[in-house]
């Protein structure tokens, strides 16, 4: 993910919009967003100015998410 906007890339900045798919997630059950929430988590795991324990959680979690995308989200299903 490539983003001229520093604040962008920010853990603070990242965990803020997984809170708001998390919630719009709970909201509609729709795969894509399941696949964002899995792919934001990935990207605070590997954060290095994520605190240790989120980088853990996340870590632990973004399969999960990945899983509630379902198989064809990525593969030519839902995204294009």
């Amino acid at each position: 993910m490539c983003n001229p906007d520093p604040d962008a890339s920010r853990a603070e900045t990242i965990t803020a919009s997984l809170l708001y798919l998390m919630t719009h997630y709970a909201r509609t059950g729709c795969p894509r967003l399941a696949l964002c929430v899995s792919r934001h988590m990935q990207c605070l795991a590997t954060h290095p100015d994520a605190a240790p324990v989120l980088r853990e959680i996340c870590a632990d979690l973004h399969g999960a998410w990945a899983q509630a995308a379902g198989p064809n989200v990525e593969n030519g299903g839902l995204l294009h």
